[in-house]
């Protein structure tokens, strides 16, 4: 088959079927566009993660008393552990290199608003 027959034939299949063609012109379009789209997304859902995570900086350190492993939130359990003080805080700013040190406590309190009464975290 020559190269001009064959060509001729895909426009005749083409315009004698013109909606097929064009409906699937328009899925090759829409396909294309949903990949690019969800592309972008990916790639600016990565770049604002990465972003929010680098504000902290890698200078930045959290101690615990009684941790055994790293990671995961603080669950607020009672335990025999000695807390620290501020004379811990204190002894931690003398520490060389460390430029600021910020004690601070949670807990669970009752607070009341518009005549409800909740226990939150705090």
């Amino acid at each position: 088959m020559r190269l001009q027959d064959a060509v001729n034939m895909s426009w005749r299949s083409i315009t004698a079927q013109r909606s097929r063609s064009i409906l699937t012109l328009l899925g090759i379009a829409v396909g294309i566009a949903a990949v690019i789209l969800l592309t972008s997304i990916g790639e600016g859902l990565h770049r604002f993660v990465l972003a929010e995570f680098t504000q902290f900086g890698t200078n930045v350190i959290q101690i615990t008393p009684g941790k055994a492993i790293t990671g995961g939130a603080n669950p607020g359990f009672p335990s025999s552990v000695r807390p620290l003080t501020l004379a811990d805080t204190q002894a931690l700013s003398r520490v060389p290199n460390a430029n600021s040190v910020t004690p601070g406590i949670t807990g669970n309190s009752e607070v009341e608003g518009n005549g409800r009464l909740r226990r939150v975290p705090v």
